[in-house]
């Protein structure tokens, strides 16, 4: 086995996903800058003192299903595929729940650091910013930002365990 070829796959497909991830949040902003309201800090959202607007739910929503079901899912497949067909033989469970691991924990890795640190917490573009909290330090905590993402982080380990589930058993019966 090839564990440089797997882990480059793993990584440069959780890039691609990155890319795709923040071009989604962007777009969910523009069409709502509400849509992410349960993501902000808790101040952030008291001082804000709405609750997220119909067109925010609806906007969570469609962003959801487009990214993890129209880029991720096509994605993860199209990344096991090439994968295999690089490999020269079927991947197995092993290397197709690292690749999956991987994709997933580069796409955390990306979200907390270039996401949430640098672009929300950092740069602060006024699309991210919700009316009535432009002047909250909350924005630039980061410790809220690290939190989140290790609450997120038991999805790593079974995004990977699904992954290699789905292409042992397709691989089983091809």
């Amino acid at each position: 086995m090839r564990w440089s070829l797997v882990v480059g796959y793993g990584v440069g497909f959780g890039l691609v996903m990155s890319v795709l991830f923040t071009v989604a949040i962007f777009a969910g902003a523009f069409a709502s800058r509400d849509f992410l309201l349960n993501d902000y800090p808790p101040a952030i959202q008291e001082r804000y003192a709405k609750p997220k607007s119909a067109r925010g739910r609806r906007v969570a929503v469609w962003v959801g299903v487009l990214f993890w079901g129209v880029c991720c899912v096509p994605l993860t497949v199209a990344a096991m595929l090439r994968l295999r067909a690089d490999l020269g033989t079927d991947l197995g469970f092993g290397p197709a729940a690292v690749a999956g691991a991987l994709m997933f924990l580069t796409l955390s890795l990306y979200d907390l650091v270039v996401l949430d640190w640098i672009v929300f917490a950092g740069l602060r573009p006024r699309l991210l910013v919700l009316p009535g909290t432009e002047d909250m330090r909350e924005y630039r905590d980061l410790r809220f930002h690290a939190v989140a993402a290790l609450k997120g982080s038991p999805l790593i380990p079974i995004v990977g365990l699904l992954t290699g589930g789905v292409v042992a058993g397709l691989e089983a019966f091809t």
